[in-house]
């Protein structure tokens, strides 16, 4: 058969035509960035307690899927197989449920009452240990009169910066207080409601979850040939998989941390009675918290914290950066691989790169969500890579890759 000798031309005008019209959406997206900006963040805060439903529902359906098996155990006599699933989804999705709020009450009515009182006595101490810094301070600097000079100009400065500020200042700033917290009241109750709208939304994902993945795989299935759909839900298994490996991980891993840290502050009580100590349960929930983000999220809660120390007792100050370097390598060697494992498979180098790319876009969420995030872009142009690289017949540099730089292991 001949070959259409026009076949060419039809190609390289639909490559012009397709380049031009790239061009023009990109054009406009840019032009309209600020309105799509607008758009997606509405739709956003509509859709915020499905976001915040689906995210519950993720968390909590490993603890369902496990309660649910137990449960199928537990009625095996049922004769009625899809009763018995029936009624196994639901007693394991209520159960789950109520083990989480459970355990969230129990966290909330032993740690608020004590962050409150800690705060309150850190705010009761901190005049008096400014005063001692003051007279510290004076002190170093009696032997030096120049710059107890310029200490005595800059205290006096502040002084009646201070001063304009409560006679001018003072009255605009409780007006906007006063407005902050009506608007931060109405915030609240805003977060309120779609945390109860999203409790709802992550009760009928996780009944429906099997339905909604089985309808998932069909639409899959029905756009793309089998080769290519059979590949998309192996890449959703492995998406899967890092994500709920690492978040359910990190978050254990950061619970155990600051059980450890609480039990070895208390210690350090035991052994100095009599002193002004520092509050274990604030320090406790810092370090767990900032525990989470991977990498440097340690560094940031152990500067506060020890911050914090430091101006009630000096002493627990330096027992505690010791207590927190040597808890520290425990977690980074031990804890962490046996809870974690290596979920994400890329190195020291990339988990940095995303946590700042990641967190400079979403915030929290985005260091705590960049990594395995990362980690799933990063597997996907591997595979693209190695398949470009055997479509070119070049599978030896592939092998000589792998055998140079032996790709991570997923955690099973």
């Amino acid at each position: 058969m001949k070959e259409n000798p026009y076949k060419k031309y039809f190609y390289m005008a639909a490559c012009l035509f397709g380049a031009f019209a790239l061009s023009i959406i990109l054009f406009f997206l840019l032009y309209k960035i600020d309105a799509i900006k607008s758009m997606i963040s509405h739709i956003v805060s509509t859709m915020m307690p499905f976001i915040i439903g689906a995210v519950l529902a993720y968390i909590i359906c490993p603890l369902c899927c496990m309660l649910e098996k137990m449960y199928m155990k537990l009625f095996a006599k049922m004769k009625n197989i899809q009763m018995q699933e029936k009624i196994a989804r639901g007693a394991s999705v209520f159960s789950g449920i109520v083990i989480t709020l459970i355990v969230v009450y129990i966290i909330l009515i032993i740690l608020i009452p004590q962050l409150v009182s800690s705060v309150m006595r850190l705010v009761q101490i901190l005049p008096g240990s400014a005063e001692r810094a003051i007279k510290w301070l004076e002190a170093a600097l009696s032997s030096h009169e120049e710059l107890l000079a310029y200490s005595e100009q800059a205290i006096d400065r502040a002084y009646h910066i201070l001063e304009d500020w409560l006679s001018k200042g003072l009255l605009e700033s409780v007006e906007n207080i006063m407005t902050g917290l009506s608007s931060g009241v109405i915030s609240i109750m805003g977060i309120l409601m779609n945390l109860f709208v999203g409790m709802i939304v992550a009760v009928y994902l996780l009944l429906a979850r099997k339905k909604l993945a089985r309808q998932a795989q069909m639409i899959v299935y029905s756009i793309f040939r089998k080769k290519t759909a059979d590949t998309i839900m192996e890449e959703a298994r492995y998406v899967d998989k890092v994500f709920s490996g690492f978040i359910n991980g990190k978050i254990l891993d950061a619970v155990i941390v600051a059980l450890i840290c609480y039990f070895g502050m208390m210690l350090f009580r035991l052994f100095n009675p009599g002193r002004e100590m520092m509050s274990e349960t604030l320090v406790c929930v810092i370090v767990g918290i900032f525990n989470v983000i991977p990498f440097f999220g340690w560094y940031i809660g152990l500067i506060i914290s020890a911050l914090l120390i430091l101006i009630v007792n000096p002493i627990q100050c330096i027992f505690f950066i010791v207590f927190d370097v040597i808890l520290q390598q425990i977690d980074g060697n031990i804890l962490g691989p046996k809870i974690i494992g290596n979920t994400t498979g890329i190195s020291s180098i990339w988990v940095l790169f995303s946590i700042f790319l990641f967190g400079d876009i979403w915030g929290f969420a985005g260091m705590l969500l960049g990594v395995p995030l990362f980690a799933v872009i990063y597997h996907a142009i591997r595979r693209l890579v190695f398949r470009g690289l055997s479509r070119n017949g070049q599978e030896e540099m592939a092998a000589a890759y792998e055998q140079d730089y032996p790709k991570k292991d997923v955690m099973d």
